[in-house]
């Protein structure tokens, strides 16, 4: 017998992902880098720039914990040394702002190089400068979780751009 959740039981699980984002999220620009240029980003390898990424915008809703503590990064798959990351939790739809789609909610594939703005007033103190965020890791790496939520860790993004 499969240990498999039903589709249908995901699919109620990522509305209630959603409407708690929704309640005590931060809204947020969210940029996710194209297939084809995320293909070709990959290919260099090393010699890849963030430059050589396109990116689809999109509008949406990211929670942020600023300050987990070790046992909590060790729960999300995260081992780290020294400095603890900043954990981001997203939805799993957003609004586009171009694109094909824009205008639309659509359900949106987030991957690492993705990178997101929020307003200033949100972020704490001691990351003064840094409106833009990267994702670099993925948090969650059990298939029944990262199906239901997208968690990443996040570090302030240190390129220019929109």
């Amino acid at each position: 017998m499969s240990k498999m959740i039903p589709r249908e039981t995901i699919d109620v699980m990522r509305n209630y992902v959603d409407v708690t984002l929704n309640n005590f999220g931060i809204s947020c620009h969210l940029f996710v880098p194209t297939l084809a240029s995320y293909t070709e980003f990959e290919e260099k390898d090393a010699y890849a720039t963030p430059e050589d990424l396109e990116y689809i915008h999109y509008q949406c809703v990211v929670f942020i914990e600023w300050g987990a503590s070790v046992y909590r990064l060790k729960k999300l798959g995260l081992y780290t040394e020294g400095m603890l990351p900043i954990v981001a939790r997203f939805g799993n739809r957003a609004t586009a702002v171009s694109g094909s789609e824009a205008g639309e909610v659509v359900d949106v594939d987030i991957c690492k190089n993705s990178y997101f703005t929020i307003e200033p007033e949100y972020i704490p103190n001691n990351y003064v400068g840094a409106e833009s965020f990267e994702l670099v890791d993925e948090a969650i790496r059990g298939m029944h979780d990262a199906v239901i939520v997208k968690a990443f860790s996040i570090v302030p993004r240190r390129i220019l751009g929109s």
